[in-house]
């Protein structure tokens, strides 16, 4: 897609990620190093960098949910502990994969 373009490589957030500008401004953006591999293709077009990484931390943050919902997913067996500590079962947003996750606890009027 990008090969004869230039791909800059940077850390956003916990991941490494390359962005390819084309020359009619559109920007792509991919996880070289993320799992699974097929989360490694191209994403885009965005319609400028800031949209570009804007969209990727918003799909790779940390969910956040409430005591009610913890509760729910816990019920549900969709929480628990792993080696010391509570994680969820989390459909990630840009991978498409189940994975286990970190959350952050909100309080109800605050989720986003």
């Amino acid at each position: 897609m990008c090969k004869t373009l230039d791909v800059t490589r940077q850390t956003c957030g916990r991941y490494v990620v390359e962005t390819c500008l084309r020359p009619d401004g559109a920007v792509f953006l991919r996880t070289p190093e993320i799992f699974p591999v097929n989360a490694r293709n191209w994403h885009g077009p965005y319609e400028n960098m800031n949209a570009a990484i804007t969209d990727f931390l918003d799909r790779t943050a940390i969910p956040k949910i409430t005591r009610k919902k913890l509760s729910s997913l816990r019920d549900h067996g969709y929480a628990g502990d792993v080696g010391g500590k509570e994680m969820i079962l989390h459909l990630d947003r840009w991978t498409g994969a189940t994975t286990l996750s970190d959350f952050e606890l909100v309080e109800e009027s605050t989720q986003t």
